[in-house]
């Protein structure tokens, strides 16, 4: 049998930057402690702080004025090198199952033009069967890489969770008893492909 050939896109480097700071939040998410991708070629702790100096370079260059939008350029350029890198390795590696490259967080050039499908909206159970925290519970979408969470506290704004690869192991730690808390999630594909916020799901921690 012919041995399949993957191939890993590199159409975030066509991303605006909005889209481009969530691919490279995902991959950081996505790559966190992968077994499959244990020698990168760029330090995980490397590839972290290119990711920290490019959101706030994009913070900065909203208010600021050309030297922050110079400095934005700079950390974007630094940041795509880094995923370029990371990109051949992960190539080189000869994976032969898609889902294996695909847990790293970058996409895979398939033949043909594919349909697009949308991610569906994800729907959320929280669980406040263990102590002093609140378990975020929900089913795994088709083409979703990644699940994007927040929760409130109370009547409370809600405020980002983080960016998480798996259905598996979300709470909102360090609840108190007898405070309610609300979840709702975004299910995240590989490129720019995001789903609708899942309606919000309230519980009482106990």
């Amino acid at each position: 049998m012919k041995k399949k050939y993957i191939r890993v896109a590199l159409t975030f480097a066509g991303f605006n930057r909005a889209q481009f700071q969530s691919f490279a939040v995902l991959a950081l998410v996505c790559l966190k402690n992968n077994a499959l991708f244990p020698n990168l070629p760029v330090p995980y702790t490397t590839l972290a702080a290119l990711v920290d100096a490019y959101q706030q370079a994009m913070a900065a260059a909203a208010i600021g004025g050309p030297p922050d939008t110079a400095a934005l350029n700079e950390a974007y350029e630094a940041l795509l090198s880094a995923l370029r890198q990371i990109a051949a390795y992960i190539q080189s590696l000869g994976l032969t199952n898609e889902s294996d490259v695909l847990s790293s967080g970058f996409d895979i050039i398939t033949p043909g033009k594919q349909p697009s499908v949308p991610l569906t909206q994800p729907v959320v159970a929280l669980d406040n069967s263990v102590g002093g925290q609140v378990g975020v519970g929900l089913q795994a979408l088709a083409n979703a890489k990644a699940y994007h969470v927040k929760y409130a506290i109370g009547n409370g704004p809600m405020v980002d969770l983080g960016i998480f690869p798996n259905t598996r192991n979300i709470v909102i730690p360090k609840t108190v008893a007898g405070t309610y808390y609300s979840a709702q999630v975004q299910a995240v594909g590989g490129s720019t492909q995001y789903s609708s916020w899942s309606a919000v799901a309230t519980i009482m921690s106990l």
